[in-house]
């Protein structure tokens, strides 16, 4: 016999509808906050308990809803914002659809207060989809929404939830969006009674730019007009994955043909991006998901001309083909001319290193590395320091130590001090105009890879590191943290604290106090980013492992370059460095450091034997 088809009891289908609305706690930031920016607030405050799963408080200045409005406002479809079928055509609020409150009653237990300018206030609670009281209240002007016990009445999908720092971090990101779409408007985030994230409201975007994201590395931006399209592009380069934030008209998008743009165009422009489109509202449908984040553009190709062309405007390092018709604006040159920062860095006679990624990126020449992938017996398969088996030689030999490995072939100096080095037994000759430099020995010249040289000794430091044997570097200076980086540091805080990072928490935000001795001029925010991205891109796993792949290609992007001009202490520093190595013959990728050409072929070239 067939099933008999039912109707589902209100109490059901009003979860399952909430359960598209309202995933996680952030979510009912999202939709909050919405409310209060189409109400027209100046000032929304979010606070938070426990991640927002214990209660989440949001509180706006803007029009209120009236005291006989607010059952409404609770009522499946009810909404002020459209009026007929007509209105979805052009969509210029946030919300429409009437979901947002009503799904919030469905699984937690929702207080309203509310009083429009002039107008007596109000005070409306519900639960399980139904008021329980209604009455007049004395409240300022403007709307005060308190969610209690996210899900509680849903265990099964309570247990989801990440832990309260993860929550945290997840309502952080949507308030930082929205904070830099719309500078006009003061933000406030609060966790447990510590403020995490504030803006004044100025409308200066830059401000509120460089307050979310960190005033350095410098911010880029780039705009276009084109008919009915207007965009705004900003851009602060970072190392790691892209963070892109993307709005159409105002609204917070997850949008495949926004981001892909971003993608094709910019592969090695990785760092932060918030994209401003603006549209004729009649070109674009937001009616696709319940939660509003997808959108359909009628004309995508044209979109993801625009978005692309941007993106490669803000650094591409050749010329830049732009549609006719469009007109661009930068406020800075293309980063093909900026120059490369020098890599080298000496701090009582040790090598430093640091991301040669100055205002703007220079050119890429070197190639890709392929993505890393696990191979046999713990190796990582594609890693840019896998490949160690030593390539063929030349005509001239390489230093390499003589089967079984006793121990180095050349001489070495003492390390507690620099004036050992040339002591009668090395003597630094000088750099080639190839780059390589030249070192007289007792056995006879060796020439040096300096690329190479540098590579290994960050590659031996930084496997140290992550093996936790490396040591911790203190910072001289705290470095302070942006908001959403210092959530995500919170989170990973027990993880993060055993590879050498120290993280201070404080009223006044959280700075970075140490971090794993990696090399003294790599950037202490640029390693925690990179750390960070590693442990949430990978999740499980082999922690060390994660860290070491991650710290590794750092590192051969910050070794110094063949043409960097180096001094003599920078020289003996390096050859000091790369000796006092487990493996000082080879870069991790397998090329020789070192080329040695012995006294006695020397002699025997020109006849004086």
């Amino acid at each position: 016999m067939a099933p008999r088809i039912k109707e589902l009891p209100e109490s059901v289908w009003a979860r399952i509808a909430a359960g598209e609305v309202v995933e996680r706690p952030a979510s009912a930031v999202k939709e909050m906050v919405e409310n209060a920016l189409d109400a027209g607030a100046s000032r929304i405050r979010v606070r938070l308990w426990d991640g927002g799963r214990l209660r989440i408080v949001v509180e706006d200045d803007g029009c209120g809803i009236a005291l006989d409005d607010l059952p409404l406002a609770l009522t499946p479809h009810a909404t002020s914002k459209i009026g007929g079928i007509e209105d979805l055509e052009a969509i210029r609020t946030l919300g429409y659809r009437g979901e947002a409150l009503a799904s919030l009653t469905a699984v937690a237990s929702v207080e309203i207060r509310s009083r429009p300018e002039g107008e007596a206030g109000g005070l409306i609670r519900a639960s399980e989809g139904r008021v329980s009281e209604h009455v007049a209240a004395n409240c300022t002007p403007g709307t005060r929404v308190q969610v209690d016990e996210l899900f509680g009445n849903l265990p099964a999908r309570r247990k989801f939830l990440k832990s309260a720092a993860g929550e945290l971090r997840r309502a952080a990101l949507l308030m930082r969006e929205y904070a830099i779409c719309r500078p006009e408007v003061s933000f406030v985030l609060e966790h447990d009674g510590r403020e995490v994230l504030s803006t004044d409201g100025s409308g200066d975007r830059r401000r509120a730019v460089e307050r979310l994201w960190g005033a350095e590395p410098e911010i880029r931006t780039v705009t276009a007009e084109a008919g009915h399209l207007s965009l705004e592009c900003w851009w602060q380069p970072r190392q790691g994955r892209n963070d892109i934030a993307a709005f159409v008209n105002g609204r917070a998008v997850t949008d495949p043909v926004v981001k892909g743009a971003v993608s094709a165009a910019a592969r090695e422009l990785t760092g932060n991006w918030a994209l401003f489109l603006s549209i004729d509202p009649s070109l674009v449908d937001v009616n696709i998901h319940p939660a509003k984040a997808e959108i359909r553009f009628r004309y995508p190709g044209e979109v993801f001309e625009a978005l692309r062309e941007a993106a490669a405007l803000l650094g591409a390092p050749a010329p830049v083909t732009v549609r006719e018709g469009r007109t661009w604006s930068t406020d800075s040159a293309p980063a093909g001319g900026a120059a490369v920062t020098r890599a080298a860095a000496i701090s009582r006679g040790g090598w430093g290193f640091r991301d040669d990624f100055s205002s703007a990126p220079p050119p890429r020449t070197a190639r890709p590395q392929a993505p890393f992938a696990r191979g046999e017996a713990g190796s990582v398969g594609s890693s840019p320091f896998s490949r160690i088996a030593p390539p063929p030689f030349g005509p001239e030999r390489p230093v390499e130590p003589e089967a079984p490995c006793p121990g180095p072939a050349l001489p070495l100096p003492e390390r507690e001090s620099s004036d050992a080095v040339p002591g009668g037994e090395i003597v630094w000759m000088g750099q080639m105009g190839s780059g390589y430099l030249v070192f007289d020995t007792p056995a006879g010249l060796v020439l040096m890879d300096p690329h190479a040289a540098h590579e290994r000794v960050g590659y031996e430091r930084i496997r140290a590191a992550a093996e936790g044997e490396g040591g911790v570097q203190p910072l001289l200076v705290p470095v302070p943290l942006p908001p959403t980086l210092a959530l995500e540091a919170e989170e990973h805080r027990e993880t993060l604290a055993r590879f050498g990072f120290d993280l201070e928490f404080c009223d006044g935000g959280t700075r970075l106090r140490s971090v794993p001795s990696v090399g003294e001029a790599v950037e202490p925010e640029a390693l925690l980013r990179a750390s960070l991205g590693a442990l949430r891109e990978e999740g499980e796993g082999d922690v060390a492992e994660l860290l070491w792949r991650t710290w590794a290609t750092m590192a051969c992007k910050a070794a110094v370059k063949l043409t960097t001009r180096l001094s003599h202490e920078e020289s003996l520093a390096l050859w000091r460095d790369l000796h006092a190595c487990v493996q000082p013959y080879f870069c991790p990728h397998g090329r020789p450091t070192l080329l040695e050409i012995r006294t006695e072929r020397l002699v025997g070239h020109f006849g004086r034997e």
